[in-house]
């Protein structure tokens, strides 16, 4: 029932893409017109391929920005800020979702309407377990991006001039965007990079920027050596990559983290010289007994916590799954819903 459902300016998404169609005429119940996207061609098969038979799809309907840009030209021509999301949405995914316009035609209506050459600034949210309670997450800013004034004409000519200055504008800004963030094909993927990062750095002393430049690192030569091996990957990369999990599976039976190893290591050296002596024994005898106090004294404290907190607790857990798998099954682009859990 296209005639009742779709509109002018509508946008449709099928089931499993992350691609929008834009449509632009409306035949009748059965047949509608869509714009030709160019983007579609430059995003994964995966992430736009369109059904060959009969899909489920939603509607996304037109929804009229015009009071929403003017307030926000107002508000950066009086020299404030504008945060923007430029995905569109939340997700749990590794790698960015297409872009929306809607930065890009901001940062061009800025220059023509006040000849405000705005910075777009690049803002980066790495973290590995965003689902948990005090996961830790990393902010990164990048190197800011700007209009290019000469592409200004062909942005006022509208039509696929405007769409083509958008489109450069919209590739620049992801290219910042990747500057700040670990971008990787998969989950798996993000983890087999920070165990090779972390086996790679020599200090442990190493400071967050330094530690996300070194991960990127490990992502784009990960990215490349998979874009050259095709579907056919040398028997060196398939050893390393098992090694690597052989590596992390090891430190998850063992219940250590990877910075823990060189402390076992340290602990098994010490034994083997045979350095312990009285003092030793004694030393390690009084925080045998300093531990046991403690856990002793915290279980006590802990009792009336946990008759308060528990309830609590598994309340929590149980209404957030219930929202996580609710997102999840209505959202096209989320893989686990994860990025819900805490907010929810």
């Amino acid at each position: 029932k296209f005639a009742a459902e779709l509109g002018r300016g509508d946008k449709v998404r099928f089931a499993g893409s992350t691609a929008d169609l834009k449509i632009s005429e409306v035949l009748s119940d059965a047949h509608a017109i869509a714009d030709d996207d160019p983007d579609l061609e430059t995003l994964p098969s995966s992430e736009h391929a369109l059904p060959s038979e009969p899909a489920t799809f939603d509607v996304m309907k037109r929804v009229d920005q015009k009071v929403v840009y003017e307030k926000v030209l107002d508000e950066l021509a009086s020299g404030g800020t504008l945060g923007i999301f430029p995905e569109g949405g939340s997700h749990d995914r590794t790698d960015l979702l297409p872009l929306k316009v809607g930065v890009a035609l901001i940062a061009y209506s800025a220059l023509e309407k006040d000849g405000l050459a705005v910075p777009i600034v690049p803002v980066g949210l790495n973290y590995m377990r965003g689902h948990r309670f005090r996961g830790r997450a990393i902010v990164e800013f990048g190197a800011p991006t700007y209009v290019n004034p000469d592409t200004l004409d062909s942005y006022k000519r509208g039509g696929a001039d405007r769409r083509k200055a958008c489109n450069d504008l919209l590739e620049e800004i992801e290219d910042a965007m990747r500057s700040v963030i670990v971008s990787v094909p998969d989950y798996e993927a993000l983890q087999l990079v920070h165990t090779a990062r972390r086996l790679f750095q020599k200090s442990p002393n190493v400071d967050a920027r330094d530690k996300q430049d070194m991960s990127r690192r490990f992502a784009e030569a990960y990215k490349q050596l998979v874009a050259r091996a095709g579907t056919d990957p040398p028997q060196k990369w398939l050893d390393l990559q098992e090694r690597l999990l052989a590596y992390r599976r090891e430190l998850s039976d063992l219940g250590i983290r990877d910075n823990q190893v060189p402390g076992l290591d340290r602990e098994r050296r010490h034994a083997e010289a045979g350095n312990y002596d009285g003092d030793d024994v004694l030393g390690g005898g009084r925080l045998l007994y300093h531990i046991v106090h403690l856990v002793w004294v915290l279980c006590l404290a802990a009792i009336p916590a946990l008759f308060l907190n528990i309830p609590v607790g598994i309340l929590a857990r149980v209404y957030s799954d219930r929202r996580r798998r609710k997102a999840l099954a209505a959202s096209k682009v989320k893989i686990h819903g994860r990025d819900v859990v805490l907010s929810e």
